[in-house]
């Protein structure tokens, strides 16, 4: 059990800190062992509620799912986060949203912190400049993102990451939409590109592994 403001910090602010490597771990709904990369750690929270710990650092024992949204969904059919920890485990209805949208929270903050370093820039124009330049080194573009624009960026070679909607990555960048961005190379002012790109990777493997 943990205090209610240790929970706060770690959902308020999942970008501050990066998960360290650990030891292979077993899903409770697929009983495979995978990376903790690969998954998602839970603990039980101070109402008995099954409680999404991204950052990996939420004190108690941990309780681990694949990260895919079918694993949750099973997870929570079946009762088995009450199994796992050996007494009542309370889920939420909407705990698979939830968890759905704390990983586009993570990497749309880390995103954001790419920008406030000048690291990041939005439109297709920057975009094309950015490249040009020799700068860039991770394209992001939204759920929206199709036809020629998608092509020509694809053509580069760089590395390429669908993430949220233009909305969502409008929004990091202070306008209504933002259909193409892309990140500046990994220099010692932070790793932003690998973190981005796995971040957008895993939120997207969550989405598309569903069980509908």
């Amino acid at each position: 059990m943990f205090d209610p403001s240790t929970l706060a910090v770690a959902m308020s602010e999942p970008h501050l800190t990066v998960p360290p490597a650990g030891p292979m771990r077993t899903c409770i709904a697929t009983g495979e062992e995978g990376a903790p990369e690969k998954m998602i750690r839970f603990v039980v929270g101070p109402e008995g509620d099954a409680v999404p710990d991204l950052a990996r650092q939420l004190p108690g024992r941990g309780m681990w799912v694949r990260a895919e949204r079918a694993a949750l969904e099973r997870a929570i059919e079946k009762k088995l986060f009450s199994k796992a920890a050996r007494a009542p485990v309370k889920t939420s209805p909407d705990l698979a949203d939830r968890v759905e949208r704390l990983l586009l929270d993570r990497v749309l903050a880390d995103l954001g912190r790419a920008r406030r370093a000048g690291r990041a820039v939005a439109g297709f124009v920057k975009v094309e400049q950015m490249i040009g330049r020799g700068q860039a080194g991770l394209i992001v573009v939204a759920d929206e993102a199709d036809g020629d624009g998608l092509q020509k960026l694809r053509a580069t070679g760089l590395r390429l990451e669908r993430l949220g909607d233009a909305a969502a990555l409008g929004g990091i960048f202070g306008r209504e939409q933002a259909v193409y961005v892309a990140i500046a190379r990994d220099d010692a002012g932070g790793a932003f590109i690998e973190r981005i790109s796995a971040g957008a990777s895993r939120w997207r493997g969550f989405r598309l592994n569903s069980a509908g």
